[in-house]
């Protein structure tokens, strides 16, 4: 798996990436310096997006948010989510691909699932809305009254 995140890395134009649990921990990471103070929350904040999107689209497995200065490719799925971080510009096709790889290798390698596995219990708890962020908590009660979402209440 670690050779297949350095070719991830390799591709001109991508920062740094991490991959994360369902719970926000980090497990994996490349990333610049600058990053590094806050990577933790980075790890946490994306798990409760992700889910808060789940909770409203029911789909968030692709998520790309493109910026003047860069770009943030979010790649969610059941058990973990990777992060990478790019230049605008990146080559987004290369980038899919290389990702995709990961993804399959990820998926065949048993101590990576049985590590992930644990997590998942805890990302249940972690949506639940006592435990999200105010500024979550708030755009759900905008967008999903409370009587019609069962799954995000205690």
């Amino acid at each position: 798996m670690k050779e297949k995140l350095e070719e991830i890395n390799a591709i001109k134009g991508v920062w740094g990436y991490f991959i994360c649990d369902n719970t926000g921990k980090i497990l994996e990471r490349e990333m610049p310096i600058v990053f590094m103070k806050h990577l933790a929350m980075m790890g946490k904040e994306v798990t409760q997006v992700v889910g808060l999107l789940e909770s409203l689209i029911r789909s968030s497995e692709n998520i790309d948010l493109l910026f003047e200065d860069g770009r943030v490719t979010i790649r969610s799925l059941k058990n973990f989510t990777l992060v990478v971080f790019c230049d605008p510009n990146v080559d987004i096709p290369m980038l899919r691909l290389k990702i995709n790889v990961l993804i399959s290798e990820i998926s065949e390698d048993s101590k990576m699932q049985e590590l992930l596995e644990k997590g998942e219990w805890r990302r249940r708890r972690l949506l639940q809305k006592e435990y999200l962020n105010k500024e979550y908590r708030e755009i759900l009660k905008q967008l999903v009254p409370e009587d019609t979402n069962p799954s995000t209440s205690a």
